[in-house]
């Protein structure tokens, strides 16, 4: 059962990082073809909208998955600083998609969510960083 939660809770891990880095590597560059900007906020806001939903559960799964993980399994991450490190940099990445969504998708501002990827994007590499660490 743990493995299979591990599995599950990397790879929600991956969706949501792996996400970020297609969209911002090879996604937005390819826009250019697209000739109006109106053309490349609507596909955006598409692509956007059906990731934003994998991104919310992927928060869900990490959060369960994280939670009986850390409680069951390691419980000596109490006593981590770089688990704590990761835990805030969790929570970090939480708020900054959090205000993505609400404050910006939801309203239609698209134009200055890719640079709060960006800085979701590095949270998240540096997440996957300390847990090399951590292990």
């Amino acid at each position: 059962m743990v493995k299979s939660l591990l599995a599950l809770h990397i790879l929600f891990a991956m969706v949501w990082i792996g996400g970020m880095i297609y969209t911002l590597i090879f996604l937005r560059p390819s826009l250019n073809v697209l000739k109006t900007q109106e053309q490349k906020f609507e596909l955006m806001g598409k692509v956007y909208g059906r990731f934003f939903a994998a991104v919310w559960l992927s928060i869900a799964v990490l959060l369960l998955t994280g939670m009986y993980l850390w409680h069951s399994y390691r419980k000596d991450f109490y006593q981590n600083p770089i688990f704590h490190f990761k835990l805030f940099l969790f929570f970090l990445m939480f708020l900054i998609f959090s205000y993505i969504y609400f404050f910006l998708y939801r309203k239609g501002k698209l134009s200055p969510i890719p640079g709060l990827v960006w800085v979701n994007t590095i949270l998240g590499i540096l997440i996957v960083l300390s847990i090399v660490y951590i292990r």
